[in-house]
């Protein structure tokens, strides 16, 4: 206080005449003689940082005499009931030996002592009887949980629907084999692997890779106080024992953060992410913590609107609202999460009232097509009955859908009628003009304009997410050197994502002579960036034996592979590593563990296959390989490398057949046709092998390698004329090639 008096006293004498201000400063260094004597003298108020190394969880009812406002606001949230233990006030569904089927497997609700149970299918197909020990959420759905004796916690696939008050299956469409991944004993139902994270307080998922078993811990079972605000120990010790001299301890999460850091706060949990720590510390930015899902498909469609779920953040982050300074708390309560306003109310918080009319949506008022969610929102079901709005906020473009095929808001509702009637209906009432969006760009990279690609990586206005993935698919084509060449300068990008993609991007064109542009991203700020130049160093095997700045970081990036251990991905992730480190039974070992968790994780199963072929394993590569066929018979790659192996075998008729199939299936594979060309003149059939490389042609144009092939079948053919042609074209792409110089002269006779 007494430091503001003198403030205060300046402020008022600085106001009088020069002579004056002469005296004033005199008696202000009077007055703080004065004070600066007293025993009890002045000290600026220190700032108690908040020590989140040394902070503790304590609970939400130490905040609760502070804070019962937003207490009572929080009870009942969501939040509050992400998860609870299983009891008779938890549980909404019907355990009055209630049944449910769904593809021939029969789930038996019923409770006895006092407990709920449920008789269903495990893997093996047999039936027992599980205690449930969770409720987790509460709606529109409910699921339940049971606990196995690897500590891992399986959710039930059948879940209770809140609002029509029966029993329902999550994947209805599927007929999932018992031991499948995505069945309720797999891993894609496993707590801890998939949920957990996010719905409990101070969770530590503690998986053990050698035994493969959980030790998985919270401080709180539901998303408390703490989840958000982060450990508040210090926090609470102060103002038990306030000090006048400090400032509280700041909290990870307070009423004052800007629009952006709320976001990424927030995106913690509402992001489709993989995480990159052993547990969040409430230190650095999100993306120190997780990595998030870029705009690919299928978890986005190709125009970045929500397809599979992405949990808010990465739609969000791509709206002109967030771009504008709009965040949670402008449309959300952030202890109830209720919306603040309803309907169209909400909206008009903040857009002018015209929006609001006929003239703008061009629909009745308070009709279905006069609310702004079902324009700019749209949505889509998830968990079966869990109805979820596109956080975009974009304007309808089936003008987009008729050029490019992806979903727009109008045909949403309008299913009898035709995106070219949405698309001249918008023209004709907003007129032809488009506002600038990077979905024009990434749509029309989809269609071969890659230029297209470069713009959206090139322009910091757009999107980050979009950015990032822009350069992910930018190069996966051919890039020329000049091309190549020009990435550097997104290594120094601002974005944190761009960053780190653009070092991926040097990985995947496996390019080592970035080196000196990519060492000093080992000390990047971000931790994701770090990771990824470790991954590069990797990739081209550089010696990094001298670097302590690697070291560090690829710690960091062992971390993560760990946190990943116990998904099929995961597995797969680690046995890349043990691969380019040289360290082959590890990596056999783990291709083999992530097939084994998920059957269907045939990646793993192809890598497997070439590493065994690379070491003569003949026989178990090619079963392998026969198994990817069996389960993906639409799966062109693994045709492809089973007849490069019975080629290798000498065995030429399964070499044709299966190079044939891999020219026939998707991806298109120029490996593929050139190979199978080449066995059939090898066999003597030259006309065929001409008549797969025309039709590979339409696909690769004028690639010189497919040409070259073609040139020497037509040469066997004694197709002159078609052979002076294909020749004449070789020497346009070449024209310095000493050989095609050759042959093309001798057929110019």
């Amino acid at each position: 206080m007494r430091f503001f008096l003198i403030i205060s006293f300046k402020n008022l004498f600085i106001k009088k005449s020069p002579s004056l201000l002469k005296k004033s400063t005199y008696f202000i260094f009077l007055v703080f003689l004065t004070f600066a004597c007293k025993e009890d003298k002045y000290q600026a108020k220190k700032e108690t940082a908040y020590n989140k190394v040394h902070a503790t969880f304590v609970g939400k009812e130490a905040c609760i005499d502070c804070h019962k406002t937003e207490y009572d606001s929080w009870k009942g949230s969501h939040h509050d009931l992400a998860m609870a233990l299983a009891d008779s006030t938890s549980i909404l569904a019907d355990f009055n030996n209630s049944t449910f089927e769904h593809m021939g497997v029969k789930s038996t609700f019923f409770k006895k002592d006092g407990d709920f149970y449920v008789n269903t299918a495990d893997k093996n197909g047999d039936y027992q009887d599980y205690k449930i020990i969770y409720t987790f959420g509460i709606a529109p759905l409910q699921q339940y949980i049971v606990k196995f004796p690897d500590g891992a916690y399986q959710c039930l696939i059948t879940a209770w629907d809140t609002e029509k008050n029966k029993w329902f299956h999550l994947q209805p469409h599927l007929d999932l084999a018992h031991d499948e991944w995505i069945n309720w004993t797999g891993g894609a139902m496993r707590w801890n692997t998939a949920c957990a994270d996010c719905h409990s307080t101070n969770l530590v998922k503690n998986y053990d890779s050698k035994t493969s078993t959980f030790n998985t811990t919270y401080s709180e079972i539901n998303v408390s106080c703490e989840a958000c605000h982060g450990p508040a120990s210090e926090h609470v010790s102060f103002y038990k024992n306030p000090d006048d001299h400090a400032e509280a301890p700041k909290l990870y999460m307070g009423n004052n953060e800007s629009s952006k850091d709320l976001v990424q706060k927030c995106a913690r949990c509402h992001s489709r992410r993989a995480q990159l720590t052993e547990k969040f510390d409430y230190t650095g930015h999100f993306l120190d913590h997780y990595n998030p899902s870029l705009y690919t498909y299928p978890t986005y469609e190709l125009d970045g609107q929500i397809k599979d779920e992405d949990y808010v953040y990465g739609s969000f982050v791509q709206s002109k609202m967030y771009q504008h300074g709009v965040a949670c708390y402008d449309c959300h309560d952030v202890h109830s999460l209720k919306l603040k306003k309803t309907g169209n109310n909400l909206c008009m918080s903040c857009h002018e009232p015209k929006y609001d009319t006929p003239s703008h949506h061009f629909h009745e008022n308070n009709t279905q097509g006069a609310q702004c969610i079902n324009c700019h929102m749209t949505g889509k079901f998830y968990m079966g009955n869990d109805f979820r709005h596109d956080h975009s906020f974009r304007v309808p473009r089936p003008d987009q859908t008729v050029k490019y095929g992806t979903p727009n808001a109008c045909n949403g509702c309008h299913t009898d009628k035709s995106a070219t009637w949405a698309s001249d209906f918008v023209n004709e009432n907003y007129g032809t003009t488009r506002l600038d969006h990077f979905s024009n760009y990434l749509l029309a990279g989809y269609e071969g304009d890659q230029g297209a690609w470069k713009t959206l990586i090139s322009e910091d206005h757009y999107p980050e997410l979009a950015r990032a993935t822009a350069m992910s698919l930018y190069t996966e084509n051919p890039l020329s050197p000049d091309e190549v060449n020009d990435l550097r300068r997104f290594l120094k990008d601002s974005s944190i994502l761009v960053r780190s993609e653009t070092i991926r991007s040097f990985e995947k064109i496996n390019d080592p002579s970035r080196y000196n542009d990519i060492e000093p991203l080992l000390q990047d700020p971000n931790r994701m960036v770090r990771i990824a130049a470790v991954k590069y160093f990797n990739s081209i095997k550089a010696d990094m034996s001298h670097s302590n700045a690697f070291k560090k970081a690829e710690k960091e990036y062992l971390t993560e592979l760990d946190m990943g251990a116990d998904f099929g991905s995961g597995q797969h992730a680690i046995a890349v590593y043990h691969e380019i480190k040289g360290e082959t039974d590890l990596a056999i070992k783990a291709y083999r563990k992530a097939f084994e968790m998920d059957n269907l994780f045939n990646l793993s199963r192809m890598n497997l296959a070439l590493l065994l072929y690379k070491q003569g394993e003949m026989e178990e590569a090619k079963e392998l390989y026969l198994k990817v066929i069996e389960q993906e018979p639409d799966y062109g790659n693994s045709y492809y490398m089973l007849g490069l192996l019975y080629n290798e075998l000498g065995d030429s008729k399964n070499a044709l057949k299966y190079l044939g199939e891999a020219s026939n299936k998707k991806p298109e594979n120029i490996r593929a046709y050139y190979n199978y060309a080449l066995k059939l003149q090898a066999e003597g059939m030259y006309k065929k092998s001409v008549e797969v490389l025309n039709k590979a042609l339409t696909i690769f144009h004028d690639n010189e390698n497919l040409l070259y092939v073609k040139l020497l079948g037509e040469i066997n053919l004694k197709d002159d004329h078609s052979a002076y042609n294909t020749g004449r074209k070789l020497l346009e792409i070449a024209p310095n090639n000493a050989n095609y110089q050759q042959i093309f002269q001798s057929l110019n006779k």
